[in-house]
């Protein structure tokens, strides 16, 4: 029997676990609790050394699949988060000239998303409105405002078409409602005051509010 060369094997990536391949299912744990994590404290809180302390992980682990935060946070950005905003943009691409429908199916959409992603919410009130949004300068870096500012023509067009209030400020509008929803479902686990708070319950509330205000 000839005897085995191991000479010409693959050098062993720096980090990788021995006797462990570089499995799927590792890494998007890993995400899984780093988006946890993230959403809990804020991405400029969180080292990646956190991350692997909390996954019960070497560091060398962490870095084999992600080699630093800003990397990690790409990653997330990427195959988490944008997957989520791209469906949200999704609903104004397909009712151009139907800004109630449009707005009513982002409401729905995104109380859809926070009820499927407990991270979504508590993320984006760290990220989106807090005073380090490491979150939006990645976003800002890798993709640019050009959807945002397509939004806000969007919501001028209707404006001027007569279809939409034009008391209504369109870079605060988008702000509002996400705010209507996403601030409720990021505080409903933390709050014992909105435990019993149901997610149609925040729908209802938003689009209530979207629609006849507080007159009624």
């Amino acid at each position: 029997m000839t005897a085995r060369n191991d000479n010409n094997a693959a050098p062993r990536r720096p980090g990788r676990p021995r006797g462990k391949a570089a499995g799927t299912a590792n890494r998007e744990q890993l995400m899984d609790i780093a988006l946890q994590l993230f959403a809990r404290h804020g991405i400029a809180h969180i080292s990646l050394n956190a991350i692997a302390k909390e996954a019960g992980v070497t560091p060398a682990m962490l870095h084999y699949y992600f080699t630093s935060r800003d990397a990690l946070v790409d990653r997330l950005l990427e195959e988490r988060f944008m997957p989520l905003r791209n469906r949200i943009s999704t609903v104004f691409s397909r009712h151009p000239d139907d800004p109630v429908t449009a707005f009513t199916l982002m409401v729905q959409v995104l109380a859809e998303l926070a009820e499927q992603h407990a991270w979504f919410a508590p993320l984006w009130m760290q990220e989106m409105i807090g005073e380090m949004p490491v979150l939006r300068q990645h976003m800002h870096a890798r993709f640019g405002d050009e959807k945002y500012h397509q939004m806000l023509s969007t919501v001028a067009r209707w404006q001027q078409a007569g279809k939409l209030n034009p008391g209504l400020a369109p870079e605060l509008l988008i702000t509002t409602l996400i705010s209507l929803v996403l601030v409720p479902f990021s505080r409903i686990r933390s709050d014992e005051r909105l435990h019993a708070v149901a997610p149609e319950t925040i729908v209802r509330h938003a689009l209530a509010l979207m629609r006849q205000g507080l007159a009624g």
